[in-house]
């Protein structure tokens, strides 16, 4: 399978480094403005590669992206601390503006995977730029969200984040919802879980996480700068999905109707998403879903492409 990345800053470079591992992967492109930077990224994960397999790695302009398989986009103007992920959204979009033909040109049978933010609104901006048929245009989504849901659960439960299947849904980023009636921990429903092993949170425990899983990436910014390696991880998990056809569950950026795109679960596989899949969610759980909804919605359409 062929990889191109657009954008070599910290997530494109360790994406690059991640998927250079994998078995499923064997050809990997990296674009950005600044050539000379992306040079350096595909030469320094280059010098490795006898210690891991081989796998070919290019840098240069879009040419070298021909015919890939799925294009990652991780270009975007930064995020500033305590800032929404919407702020930066009219300069992302003037970005794609100019970077999306170029893919379609190139790969027209590809899979784009946005991962710039704000991702659900660019992942939308970027099938309408596009044209192409908005299952083969996805963006992360929570994902990590989700991924980050488990850590920290994990963490106050004392057990493996692996056994907790935790579900945000909805926009990556303010108005995201964490799916309570959706997480399990070893396929146990998580308010079950807590009584039959006698647990005692407190009365605002689950506002709190919520919370916490909204603010640690910021937390991450604060201590070292861009989050990278976990977003790496979970760029990895979707191509992973894409490339070996697994027909897994996700909470990706799709399309929910045709005004945008909002993160919910879907079925990925070779196609992109295969379907979305259907929730039975709590009242409130709902009315917030449909909140962040409006309020991408209302956003994206204060944009001119």
């Amino acid at each position: 399978m062929k990889i191109s990345i657009i954008g070599a800053g910290q997530v494109g470079a360790t994406t690059a480094f991640s998927l250079a591992k994998v078995d499923y992967v064997n050809e990997i492109t990296i674009i950005d403005l600044d050539e000379r930077r992306a040079q350096g990224v595909a030469l320094d994960i280059l010098h490795g590669l006898s210690l891991s397999h081989p796998v070919k790695i290019n840098a240069g302009g879009y040419d070298l992206t021909k015919e890939s398989d799925i294009i990652i986009i991780t270009v975007g103007v930064p995020e500033v601390i305590g800032e929404s992920r919407l702020v930066p959204l009219q300069k992302n979009a003037n970005i794609l503006k100019s970077i999306i033909p170029q893919i379609t040109e190139n790969s027209p049978n590809g899979l784009i995977l946005m991962v710039s933010n704000p991702v659900d609104i660019l992942t939308y901006f970027a099938q309408q730029i596009s044209g192409w048929d908005p299952t083969r245009v996805i963006g992360l989504g929570t994902t990590l969200d989700s991924a980050r849901l488990n850590y920290l659960l994990g963490r106050d439960l004392e057990i493996a984040q692996t056994d907790v299947n935790g579900l945000v849904i909805g926009e990556h980023g303010d108005s995201q919802v964490v799916a309570w009636s959706q997480t399990t921990i070893k396929g146990i429903p998580f308010d079950e879980y807590v009584k039959q092993n006698g647990i005692t949170l407190a009365d605002d425990y689950k506002t709190a996480l919520a919370q916490e899983v909204k603010d640690t990436a910021f937390d991450v910014w604060e201590m070292k700068g861009p989050n990278c390696y976990c977003v790496a991880l979970a760029i990895e998990r979707v191509v992973q999905a894409i490339a070996r056809n697994e027909n897994t569950i996700l909470p990706v950026s799709q399309p929910f109707t045709e005004e945008t795109y909002i993160s919910y679960p879907a079925v990925i596989n070779r196609t992109g998403v295969a379907r979305q899949v259907k929730l039975s969610c709590t009242a409130n759980e709902q009315t917030k879903f449909d909140d962040s909804y409006a309020n991408i919605k209302t956003v994206a359409s204060q944009i001119e492409l």
